[in-house]
């Protein structure tokens, strides 16, 4: 079980976000069998990093989709804004818009960011909440918990690399081959580690 306090030590979340939190993924993890201390670092190494803004960690359950500069806009999404037809302009301080083009309102959202329509129907069926129609009900502590815990586990598949401490592997299936962050992740998987293995 994760209380506040354990969280507070293997996040460097505040105490404000870690108490948000805390219950919900205790919870979750445990409806997981994210239960060792490899797999509960492993999990929390993804959730810090996902889930961190100016707050800190746990202080971010949704993809930041406000972009004040058209060149922002090119660079990160370049299929859209420079190969695709679309003019950057118009979605400038309009995550609104942005979510709609690029993700079809199914952006990221959740302590790991779950994205795209068929993760949400995915989670929906397995969950028994319908994501689809409220996509926003992940942003709530106990979905953004529930659902971080279920595409870690079940969608993912990454209890086995967890287990072995494999934080290249977990990173790949939780965010993809570009594996965004590596470092940072691998920084706060030990780290959760530490707290836990005491």
């Amino acid at each position: 079980m994760i209380d506040v306090s354990t969280l507070i030590d293997c996040t460097g979340a505040t105490r404000a976000n870690a108490e948000r939190f805390a219950w919900p993924l205790s919870d979750a993890m445990d409806r997981f069998g994210i239960t060792s201390a490899s797999a509960v670092a492993c999990l929390l190494g993804q959730v810090t990093i996902e889930s961190e803004g100016r707050g800190g960690p746990l202080s971010v359950v949704e993809e930041d989709l406000y972009y004040t500069t058209a060149d922002r806009l090119r660079g990160v999404f370049p299929s859209l804004f420079v190969k695709g037809a679309y003019r950057a302009e118009d979605y400038l301080r309009n995550p609104g818009g942005l979510s709609q083009l690029r993700y079809k309102g199914f952006h990221g959202r959740g302590l790991i960011q779950l994205t795209w329509i068929d993760a949400y129907r995915a989670a929906s069926n397995a969950l028994g909440f319908d994501y689809v129609a409220d996509p926003a009900l992940v942003l709530q502590p106990k979905h953004a918990a529930l659902t971080a815990c279920w595409f870690f586990a079940a969608y993912k598949g990454c209890l086995p690399p967890a287990e072995r401490g494999d934080v290249y592997d977990v990173t790949g299936r939780v965010n993809g081959p570009a594996r965004l962050k590596l470092a940072e992740r691998k920084t706060a998987t030990a780290r959760a580690y530490k707290v836990l293995s005491k």
